[in-house]
C-alpha cells in the first residue's frame, strides 16, 4: 500500500477548495489522502453537506473506502481504489453548489476507460462558486480542446437558499491534447443572460438598462433565460464575452436590499477592464484550468489574475506531484501558466 499524502486544510485559501482538489488528485493518483483541520480557515469549520457529498461521491467514483465521512468532520483517512466509469447520482440536500461536487469527480473521470453520466442535485446557481453557465460556455470548451467531451444539461436551476437544482453532466474521455492559451483571438457575439426565477418582472429590464448605459450594447446582446422551474426565488446576470478561442464569463447574483442597477454597474466594470485587456483567461477559469490540464497533457496559458484559489490549486498539485505546476507573473502581459503532464501527456487509459 502506498503511504498515505498528509494534507494540512489550514494551508493556502483554508476552505474547501482544498478538499476538493485533494480528493480529486488522490483518485486520478490513486494515492491514500490523510487530511486534517478540513475547512479550518471558515468560520463553519469541518464537513458541511456539500463537502460531505464531494467526499462520499469520489469513494463512489473509485471504490474508495473513508473515515471521517460525517457532518462537521475535520479529518478523514481516504483510500481510493481505481476510477470506474458509469451513471452516478449524487443529492446533496441542501443548496449547495452541485458545480463544486461536479468540479470533484470530473478530473478523475476525465481518465476513466468510458464515458460516465453524472447527476447531482443541489444549487446550480451559487455566490462564491462556479454558476452553470460559466461551467458551461467557458470551461467545457476548454475541455474539449483538450481532448474530453463535457457536454451539461441543467434540468432545473436551483438557487440560493431554496436549492432543488438538478444538473447533469455527461463526461466523455478521449486522447488528450496539451492546451496552449495565450491569445483570445477575434472578437465574436458577446451577449448578456439574465435569469430570473420568481422575481419582480421588471427587474431583468431594470438590469439590462443599466448594463446597456455602461456597455453600449444593443438590445439583440440581450438574453432572458426561463428559470420558473426553480423551487425557490433567484436571479442572476452573466455576461459571456465571446473570442475565437475562449468565452470569458462573468456573474453576479441578485442580493436582497441590493438593486439590481448596483448589480450592474459593478459587473459592467469587471467587462470594462476585461475587454480593456488582453489576457484570454479571467482569474475563475484559470482556478479550472490547472488540474485538467495537469492530469491530461498539461500545456500553458496567460491569466489576467491568479485568485487565491489558483494559487491553492497550484500548491496541491505540486505538493501531489512536485514541479507540476508554474506560474510566472508577467506584468501588464498577466500571469504565464505552465502546466507539466502529470502522465506525460497519456492519460492511463491511453497507456493500456
Amino acid at each position: 500500500m502506498k503511504d498515505y499524502i498528509e494534507i494540512d486544510g489550514r494551508q493556502g485559501e483554508g476552505g474547501g477548495q482544498i478538499l476538493r482538489t485533494s480528493l480529486s488528485l488522490a483518485v486520478a493518483l490513486q494515492r491514500p489522502l490523510h487530511m486534517t483541520h478540513i475547512r479550518a480557515g471558515r468560520k463553519r469549520g469541518g464537513l458541511l453537506r456539500q463537502h460531505l457529498t464531494c467526499v462520499r461521491a469520489a469513494a463512489e467514483i473509485s471504490g474508495g473506502e473513508i473515515e471521517g465521512a460525517e457532518m462537521g468532520s475535520g479529518e478523514i483517512r481516504f483510500q481510493p481504489g481505481s476510477v470506474r466509469a458509469g451513471d452516478y447520482s449524487f443529492s446533496i440536500g441542501s443548496a449547495g453548489s452541485t458545480l463544486l461536487v461536479l468540479q470533484t469527480v470530473l478530473p478523475a473521470l476525465m481518465l476513466a476507460d468510458g464515458e460516465s453520466t453524472v447527476r447531482i442535485e443541489g444549487g446550480t446557481h451559487n455566490p462564491m462558486a462556479p454558476a452553470f453557465g460559466f461551467m458551461e460556455a467557458s470551461l467545457a470548451p476548454q475541455l474539449r480542446r483538450m481532448g474530453v467531451g463535457l457536454q451539461l444539461e441543467l434540468q432545473r436551476p436551483g438557487f440560493y437558499p431554496a436549492g432543488g437544482g438538478c444538473l447533469v453532466a455527461r463526461i466523455s474521455p478521449g486522447p488528450a491534447r496539451a492546451l496552449v492559451l495565450e491569445e483570445r483571438g477575434q472578437e465574436g457575439s458577446h451577449a448578456v443572460h439574465i435569469g430570473c426565477a420568481h422575481v419582480d418582472p421588471g427587474v431583468a429590464d431594470r438590469e439590462w438598462g443599466a448594463i446597456q448605459r455602461a456597455l453600449h450594447w444593443t438590445r439583440e446582446r440581450r438574453r432572458v433565460l426561463d428559470m420558473d422551474s426553480s423551487v425557490g426565488p433567484g436571479n442572476f446576470l452573466d455576461v459571456h464575452l465571446v473570442f475565437e478561442h475562449v468565452t470569458q464569463v462573468f456573474t453576479t447574483f441578485g442580493s436582497p436590499g441590493v438593486s439590481g442597477q448596483r448589480l450592474a454597474k459593478r459587473l459592467a466594470s469587471q467587462v470594462k477592464r476585461s475587454l480593456a485587456g488582453t489576457c484570454p483567461v479571467e482569474e475563475h477559469l484559470a482556478d479550472q484550468l490547472m488540474l485538467p490540464m495537469a492530469l491530461l497533457a498539461g500545456g500553458r496559458y496567460r491569466a489576467s489574475r491568479l485568485s487565491g484559489h489558483s494559487a491553492t490549486n497550484a500548491q496541491l498539485i505540486n505538493r501531489f506531484v512536485p514541479g507540476t505546476a508554474q506560474a510566472d507573473e508577467g506584468g501588464t502581459h498577466g500571469f504565464q501558466v505552465q502546466i507539466n503532464p502529470i502522465f506525460g501527456g497519456q492519460t492511463p487509459s491511453d497507456r493500456d
